[in-house]
């Protein structure tokens, strides 16, 4: 093979075979593939570092927080692969921020207080409009459970704000919740002793009534709303544990 003829077909091999070719015409018998595999590896490896560093040799410090790149003296290369993306980091919102989402919830909490309230009127108006003798069941079924949902939770206080300021009435954090509820929602068209009485018997229900029976089946059982009161009377004569 002359010299002619190899530079032709060298376009059509890869460098390092062209490599390979050359070695063996120049030396012959001499040949030893170890000895030039090694020396080509060297040779690759001394290229691609000067290819990446520049002619030099030398790299450049990389700035701080700018994305990892090697400069060279002429500025031409750049690091052969992109940089790794940047992993987000969660920051939390400072209390600052957090403040008006805190808001909103409360507003909204307030809302669905008040309309529960709304609902409760209502039960009183149509209680007083049908004048039926199980009509007050239901009234009272309404205010026991908006009672029992904040007492459970430990929110009475907040009931009792929010009940006064629905009715337009001064707080009094002292007073019983059903009595409460039942004033603020009765529009005053019921008497102190009525709503005594049955507050009373309210807070016998909530002391003695299954969780699963209904309101109104548990307090007929007994006798009725007279009766309820005059149980928890009875009770509180007696000195026993009630609520």
């Amino acid at each position: 093979m002359t010299k002619t003829s190899f530079a032709d077909k060298a376009a059509l091999m890869s460098p390092r075979t062209a490599k390979y070719v050359e070695a063996m015409i120049r030396e012959g018998d001499s040949f030893d593939y170890n000895r030039w595999l090694k020396r080509v590896r060297e040779e690759e490896a001394k290229a691609k570092w000067t290819d990446v560093g520049g002619t030099s040799g030398e790299l450049v410090a990389v700035k701080i927080g700018k994305p990892m790149m090697l400069s060279t003296s002429d500025d031409q290369h750049a690091w052969p692969n992109p940089p790794l993306p940047l992993i987000p980091k969660t920051i939390l919102a400072p209390r600052v921020l957090r403040q008006p989402y805190r808001q909103a919830k409360s507003q909204m909490t307030n809302a669905r207080l008040r309309r529960w309230l709304e609902r409760i009127r209502r039960a009183c108006d149509d209680f007083q409009a049908r004048r039926a003798r199980d009509a007050v069941y239901e009234y009272l079924a309404a205010v026991f459970a908006i009672v029992m949902h904040y007492k459970v939770r430990r929110r009475t206080t907040r009931l009792l704000r929010h009940a006064f300021e629905f009715a337009n009435l001064p707080l009094d954090k002292n007073t019983d919740p059903f009595s409460a509820v039942i004033r603020c929602t009765s529009e005053r068209d019921i008497d102190n002793k009525t709503i005594s009485k049955w507050a009373r018997a309210l807070r016998y229900v909530a002391r003695s009534k299954e969780p699963r029976t209904r309101l109104k089946i548990f307090m007929k059982e007994v006798g009725g709303v007279n009766a309820c009161a005059a149980r928890y009377a009875e009770l509180r004569r007696h000195r026993r544990s009630f609520p």
